[in-house]
Order: C-alpha cells, then sequence, then structure tokens
C-alpha cells in the first residue's frame, strides 16, 4: 500500500510540471534559421568597401563566418556580418557565409555561392601594339588589358580578321604562322567576368617578311617627320645589331617649340630584311615602340659599305601620329677628338619657330682637339637668306661616337648641334637647341671636306637635287628640283631641270657663273643675283643652299655612266623618300634594261599606311640620263636621273611631290 500512495504523489507532481512548463503546446515552435542575402554588391579596387548580410529566423543575435572560399584581398567578415575593407586586387571571388544564432542550443544556416566582383578601373586593351612577327615563323602574343572585372574574354570585333595565318583564342592568346607580311589594324574586343562590361580597341600588328636578319654591326639613323600633334621632329642614334636584336644605343630627339632631349637609351628592337631588300626596323625609344619600314640595296649590306638604307616609320595606321623617313647606316666611329680633325661641309634643313622651312649650309675647320677654329655658313629661312663669314666653336666626342658641335655664328648667336658618327668622316646632326625666334629645328649631314678648291674643282655634269616647301595661302606645297648642273671648270655653269610644285613645271635652264672659295669650298653661283650657294665636298659632292623662297636644299653630285640608254637603268634599286616629304615611301624598282620597271612600295602618309603597292610602267633613258616613267592611264610625273650605273635618283609627283634615292 504504501508503494501505490508514492506513485501516486509522483505521479501528481510530474502533472503540475509539465503544465507549468506549457508542455501542452500553448507556445509557437522557434522559426527555422536563414541567410537572406542571395547577393553581393561590387567593388572597385582601392575603393573602400561595406555591406551587411542579412539573415532571419533563430534567436539574434548572430554571429557570421566564412564556410568556403575567400574574400578578395583587403576585405574581412565580421561576427556581425559586415563585409568591409579596401580590396587590392580586380578579380570575382566566389564564397559561401554562414551565420549562428544565439539559442542554448545554436541554430547554423549556410548561404549558397556569393560572387564578390572587384573591378579595376575603367576596362582599356593595354596591348595596343603587338609583337612583330616574320612571314613562316611561328607567333605567340598574349593581350593585356586592365580594369573590369578578371578574368577576361577575347574575340576579334565583327569584321575585323588578325594578319593570315594567326587566329585569336578567348583567353587573349594570339598564335600561328603568319603568311603575309604587313602592318594590320584588327578590332579587338574584350569582356570582363560580368560579362556586360566590354571595350573595343584597335591592336597593330607588324608581320615582317620572311628573310634574314639585318647584319650584325653598329648603326648610325636619322629620322626627320611630324610628331603625332604635328609638330616637326629631328631623331638620330646610333645602336647595335646582333642576330637581328637591336641591344645597346642611344639617342637624340628635338620636336618644334619642345625642349629637346639627348643621350636616351634604346630598350630594345629588332629588324630583318627580306629577299628583295624591303624589310622592318623596330627601335625600342623611351616613348614606346616606333616601328620602321626599311629599304635595303645589295650593296648596304656588304662590309664597309656606305650605302643608304632608306627607312620610314610605318605604324601610323590612322595618319595622325608620328610619321617621317630617314636614313639608316652602316657605323664604324671613333671616339677620340683626333678622330675629327679638317674641313668639314655641312647642310641641314628644316623648320623655324612659326613652322615655316629653313635651311643651314656651310664649313668648319675641326682642329682635331675639340675647337672649331673657323668657318662660315649661310642660312635661309622661310627665304630670308643670312650670311656669316666669321664662324667659331667647339666639339666633343663620346665612346659610342656621338657629340655636340657648338657653331658660334656671330656675336649674338650660337647654336648647338647633336651628332652621331657614320664615321669620323661623316656625321648625322640634329638641332640641339629648344627652337627660337632666331634658331630653326633643322637636321642633316656634315662631311669631311678634301680641299683645298679651286673652280676646277668643280667641273662636268652634275645631278642636282633639291628638296623645298613653296608658300601657299597659310600653308606650304613640296618644291622637288632634279636635274643636271654642269660646270666648265673655269668659272661657267649651265642648270637644265624638272620642277614638280602642285604640278610638273616645263623644264627650265639657266646659265650663270660661280666662283670657288679655296679655304671654305664657298660656291656662288650668281646670275643676276644669286642663284644658289653650293659647299664643296670633293671634286665630285657638293651641298646646295638655294636662294628662293621655298628655301631649297639638298645636293649635287657627278653623273657617270655615259653614253645613256635603256640599259643603264637595268637591276634592283632600294630607295626611299629624302625628308620633308607629305608622302614617305620606299620601294624597290626592278628595271630591265630595256625600258619595263616595276616598283614595289610601302607608304605611310595622312592617309594611313599602305603594304607592298606594285606599280608597273614603261621608261626610256635620253642621252643625259633623264628617264620619264610612264604608267598606263596615269598621267602622274614621275621622272629618274641616272647618277652611276648602280645609283638612280626619283621624282615623283605622288602624295604633292617627293624625291627618293635608290642604290643597287
Amino acid at each position: 500500500m504504501r508503494f501505490n500512495s508514492l506513485a501516486l504523489v509522483s505521479s501528481f507532481f510530474l502533472s503540475g510540471l509539465l503544465l507549468a512548463c506549457g508542455g501542452g503546446g500553448g507556445n509557437p515552435p522557434v522559426t527555422p534559421l536563414s541567410i537572406t542575402t542571395t547577393s553581393l554588391p561590387s567593388g572597385t579596387t582601392a575603393v573602400a568597401y561595406s555591406t551587411t548580410l542579412a539573415a532571419t529566423g533563430g534567436t539574434a543575435p548572430y554571429s557570421w563566418s566564412v564556410k568556403s572560399g575567400t574574400l578578395p584581398a583587403g576585405l574581412s567578415l565580421s561576427t556581425a556580418g559586415a563585409i568591409t575593407g579596401t580590396p587590392t586586387t580586380a578579380g570575382a571571388a566566389n564564397v559561401t557565409v554562414q551565420v549562428s544564432d544565439s539559442a542554448m542550443t545554436p541554430q547554423t544556416a549556410a548561404s549558397g555561392s556569393l560572387t564578390l566582383a572587384i573591378s579595376g578601373g575603367t576596362l582599356k586593351i593595354t596591348t595596343t601594339t603587338a609583337a612583330v612577327g616574320t612571314v613562316g615563323t611561328a607567333y605567340n602574343f598574349q593581350l593585356a588589358a586592365t580594369g573590369g572585372v578578371p578574368p577576361y574574354t577575347w574575340a576579334a570585333a565583327t569584321g575585323s580578321t588578325l594578319p593570315a595565318g594567326l587566329s585569336l583564342s578567348s583567353a587573349g592568346v594570339v598564335t600561328g604562322t603568319p603568311t603575309a607580311a604587313g602592318t594590320f589594324a584588327p578590332n579587338i574586343v574584350v569582356t570582363d567576368e560580368t560579362t556586360t562590361n566590354t571595350t573595343t580597341e584597335p591592336v597593330s600588328f607588324t608581320i615582317n617578311p620572311a628573310g634574314a636578319p639585318l647584319p650584325d654591326g653598329n648603326y648610325a639613323f636619322q629620322f626627320n617627320g611630324n610628331a603625332a600633334g604635328g609638330n616637326p621632329v629631328a631623331i638620330n642614334g646610333v645602336f647595335q645589331v646582333l642576330k637581328g636584336v637591336v641591344g645597346i644605343g642611344v639617342y637624340s630627339e628635338n620636336e618644334l617649340n619642345q625642349a629637346p632631349t639627348s643621350g636616351q637609351a634604346f630598350t630594345g628592337g629588332s629588324a630583318s630584311i627580306a629577299t628583295n631588300g624591303l624589310g622592318q626596323l623596330e627601335l625600342s625609344l623611351q616613348s614606346g615602340n616606333v616601328t620602321f619600314a626599311l629599304a635595303a640595296p645589295a650593296s648596304a649590306l656588304k662590309s664597309g659599305s656606305d650605302s643608304d638604307i632608306r627607312i620610314i616609320e610605318f605604324d601610323d595606321t590612322t595618319g595622325m601620329g608620328m610619321r617621317g623617313s630617314g636614313v639608316l647606316k652602316t657605323a664604324n666611329f671613333n671616339g677620340s677628338l683626333s678622330a675629327i680633325k679638317g674641313g668639314y661641309a655641312f647642310a641641314f634643313s628644316g623648320w623655324n619657330t612659326h613652322s615655316q622651312p629653313a635651311a643651314l649650309a656651310g664649313s668648319f675647320q675641326a682642329d682635331g682637339l675639340g675647337n672649331i677654329t673657323s668657318g662660315t655658313a649661310d642660312m635661309s629661312d622661310n627665304g630670308t637668306l643670312s650670311s656669316y663669314t666669321a664662324v667659331t666653336g667647339s666639339y666633343t666626342t663620346d665612346p659610342v661616337g656621338g657629340g655636340v658641335i657648338t657653331l658660334k655664328l656671330s656675336a649674338s648667336l650660337t647654336v648647338t648641334y647633336n651628332y652621331y658618327q657614320v664615321t669620323p668622316t661623316e656625321l648625322l646632326a640634329t638641332s640641339g637647341d629648344l627652337s627660337s625666334s632666331t634658331i630653326p629645328l633643322v637636321s642633316g649631314l656634315a662631311l669631311q671636306q678634301t680641299g683645298p678648291f679651286t673652280n676646277s674643282s668643280f667641273t662636268g655634269v652634275n645631278v642636282l637635287e633639291l628638296t623645298g616647301n613653296a608658300p601657299q595661302t597659310a600653308t606650304f606645297i613640296p618644291d622637288i628640283t632634279l636635274g643636271l648642273l654642269t660646270s666648265d671648270g673655269k668659272g661657267n655653269v649651265t642648270a637644265n631641270y624638272d620642277e614638280y610644285k602642285a604640278s610638273l613645271v616645263a623644264p627650265q635652264t639657266y646659265t650663270a657663273t660661280y666662283a670657288v672659295d679655296p679655304a671654305t669650298g664657298r660656291t656662288p653661283i650668281t646670275s643676276g643675283g644669286t642663284k644658289a650657294i653650293l659647299y664643296l665636298v670633293s671634286n665630285t659632292k657638293a651641298f646646295v643652299l638655294e636662294a628662293d623662297v621655298s628655301t631649297s636644299s639638298g645636293l649635287v653630285e657627278a653623273q657617270s655612266g655615259s653614253p645613256f640608254a635603256n640599259t643603264s637603268l637595268k637591276g634592283n634599286y632600294l630607295g626611299g623618300t629624302i625628308p620633308w616629304p607629305d608622302l614617305n615611301v620606299v620601294s624597290l624598282v626592278a628595271a630591265d634594261g630595256a625600258g619595263n620597271a616595276q616598283f614595289t612600295s610601302n607608304s605611310s602618309s595622312s592617309k594611313g599606311l599602305q603594304s607592298n603597292q606594285v606599280l608597273a610602267g614603261t621608261y626610256s633613258v635620253d642621252t643625259h640620263g633623264r628617264a620619264v616613267f610612264t604608267v598606263s592611264g596615269d598621267s602622274t610625273a614621275r621622272i629618274f636621273y641616272v647618277v652611276s650605273p648602280t645609283r638612280t635618283v626619283f621624282l615623283s609627283g605622288d602624295g604633292g611631290g617627293y624625291l627618293s634615292n635608290f642604290e643597287q
């Protein structure tokens, strides 16, 4: 009986306890815990980021943590659910977070995969100039971009194609084997991780012809043209080539009305020549890569050659960038002051501070110790001629064949020129001064003289080669002269020449007298006033400064190889434009000696680039070495003058008019 009483009491006690605890189901159950954040706002590198995760249910407060994945660098998640910090790296991170409540028996919940995209800013292609390729050689180049949210997806824009033989992967890798030479600029599209952010930009590809590298050795060069903003610019320098790769080298650069620079280092480059003599040169300047098309005569590739390799800048696909013409020559320099000694004649051309034509010619005596002891010079500034008869100055040299020539033209006018040696007897020079009202930006050549001279030093038939700029309303147009200057060696001269100035002028002639200064080589040509001033280099060559409104200047050189006939123009000739033309051209001219010839040309102008242009026609060489080149259905003026069995000069009315020098 006692046992039954205890059981009854216990039963009543337990029932009361259950009623007191609500065990009868009077309160609702706790809501399950869940995360309501399903996406994360994007961020930007270097910009403070903050967002707060959200959850519902369970028992607050909540505690947050990362379950899997990693937040972008620079961001962290607090236990209160705040993602904060400053992102340091662009990209998209996938992360799963979890939350726990504060119940005695905590609930936990996990999110789905959340993407946090960090943008690097404005999406932009950074490799707008691709590596240079060569026909027949495997090519591999990785495109790159900045901004947006990496990783990127790449494609060629609709209607754009890569150079033949190349393809572009979605990862931005251009691969393949090029099959055609030239310069190309397909539009490339890059899309970031969001798939909604895209940008399209042209990427320049230069494919060199298959061929040999430029022979190993040192090279000096000079380039004249117009910078991207339209200002005249002159660049010269020297560099080494080893197995087709440009190694060490330095250069100077002067843009009109801008501070000049000198002694800048090349950072690389390459050069190759196709079997037809056309090729390309790439130089890595401090301001970026510059690509040139070149024309290399066979003679220029031989040891000890003095032949010109003509170059034009060949990367201005829109016609809005830098373009121009120049020369590249094998260099054999000497860093000693004593190597530069004796008389030097020079001729420089360019532009004054108002972008009007200017030219300077003269001669000086160097003593081998760094002093210029005497000299004379004549300057034409937009057609106004000034003469300086008591020139003195100084010069320096450095171990890589560079230096500075300082000429004191008068008590109030001193000018400097940065030069680089082809040899100690041939110097490529550009202005070293900031252009001003009295100092133009000019560029040109100084050659050692072989004087003393007499009137008989200038004799025989000479080819006259001049370039100038004729004034027109608010502008200037090319004024090109090519012809013959014949001297009797006794002070009498006759000129017969062609001139192109907007159109071909009827053949012109004049007779005049001359008198050679024995010490300086200065030779005024006079006929009712000064027609021109020559500065003799040797018995076969002289610089010319015309006293005309076009500020014409150039060269006369002895003609040889008569009697002339069609066979006088035979073989492959390589060459290009003489600065400063509007149309820059390098060409191969293949003449058969029977009156048929074909040009293969690369050109650069305000209209952009043209590759491998072919122009075929006929020619007939007269007894004076003059040959009109005729193209069927084309009335453009084109005239050759034979200089020697291996050299010719060419006047063309294409592109407003230009003069080209060709050699075999």
